[in-house]
């Protein structure tokens, strides 16, 4: 047997310092790994004279070539803008990314990740509603990542909306507010903690007063019934600034304020989040919050391929985006006098 016949798919791993997987990879399916990762394993490869015929396939077989992304409900444009941004990087590397309607039931979401895990490569959760504990149990079964979420240990790809809320209580403070509420999200949802805190902390550092008033349960799937209770909630102790946790709940809020005869922003001014193209059609415009969700897709895939491929340095610090406040005129100074509060 000659020298070459004795290098093996491990000495050229060690030598090249990365897996024996991502060698066979990248000998096999270059473009399976990044460029430089591929020429690095092909020179030590032929300069130790290894021969790429005795690659063992097993390896590559394993791989499915799928991604599975969660979404709560694409029939909001917010979720079908990540799953946009995550398309690109996987169709540049091979990869299909199919995607699983979850409703913004936990139950769904679970038994969906269980079913599919041996069925794909890896896993990005959307704003999931699942558990730190199940998300990381996910993650120990297949390389996974999550959007608009931390989860410890896990990689995380977030928007951070603090400095935007900072900016928008400024804003208001500069306009004449001295209150304002917020209608929240769901409990569980890590979005909706952060931007509770973010309106706090900025609230009592320019002496505004917040409170918070409970949204619907179901934030993409919300009706005009179900925000009833929140305005009813509002009209008890009207403030003169409204923000809400998406813009699907500050529309309809529009609406409601508009059947109560309550001009806006006349008399309050309403913010929402997301920046939907529903936004921009509003009478008046609605101010919003843009979320870089197309980057933030992109961010999520790239780093998933990366581990799925090996060619991650299987570091785990956060991705953060940031957000930025649109303005228009559904925001405007406040009143000298406050709508009447009704029982």
């Amino acid at each position: 047997m000659s020298e070459s016949m004795k290098v093996t798919i491990r000495d050229v791993a060690k030598e090249a310092g990365v897996s024996p997987t991502t060698v066979s990879r990248a000998l096999s399916r270059p473009g399976r790994v990044n460029l430089e990762t591929a020429t690095k394993v092909r020179e030590v490869a032929e300069r130790l004279g290894y021969r790429t015929k005795n690659l063992e396939p097993q390896n590559d077989d394993a791989l499915r070539g799928m991604i599975l992304t969660t979404a709560s409900d694409l029939k909001y444009s917010v979720f079908a803008d990540f799953v946009d941004g995550m398309q690109k990087p996987c169709l540049d590397r091979n990869f299909i990314l199919l995607t699983a309607i979850t409703e913004e039931n936990r139950d769904l979401e679970r038994s969906t990740i269980m079913r599919m895990t041996s069925q794909v490569d890896g896993l990005i959760l959307t704003s999931s509603r699942l558990s730190d504990s199940t998300v990381r149990k996910a993650a120990q079964m297949r390389p996974t990542v999550v959007v608009n979420r931390l989860v410890s240990g896990v990689q995380s790809v977030i928007s951070d909306d603090r400095p935007v809320l900072t900016k928008i209580v400024r804003r208001l403070k500069a306009l004449g507010h001295r209150s304002i509420s917020y209608v929240a999200g769901p409990d569980n949802s890590w979005q909706n903690g952060l931007r509770w805190q973010a309106l706090l902390v900025a609230c009592q550092r320019e002496q505004i007063k917040l409170r918070r008033i409970a949204g619907p349960h179901l934030p993409t799937r919300a009706t005009g019934s179900l925000m009833e209770d929140a305005f009813r909630e509002f009209m008890r102790s009207p403030t003169t600034a409204v923000v809400l946790f998406n813009d699907i709940f500050a529309l309809q809020f529009m609406d409601l304020l508009a059947s109560a005869d309550i001009r806006v922003p006349e008399q309050v001014s309403v913010i929402g989040i997301d920046d939907t193209p529903e936004s921009a059609r509003s009478n008046p415009p609605l101010a919003t919050v843009h979320i870089p969700r197309e980057e933030m897709g992109s961010d999520a895939s790239s780093k998933l391929i990366s581990k799925i491929l090996h060619t991650s340095d299987g570091s785990t610090t956060p991705v953060v985006r940031y957000s930025t406040f649109i303005e228009r005129e559904s925001v405007g100074p406040a009143p000298d006098q406050p709508i009447p509060a009704v029982e």
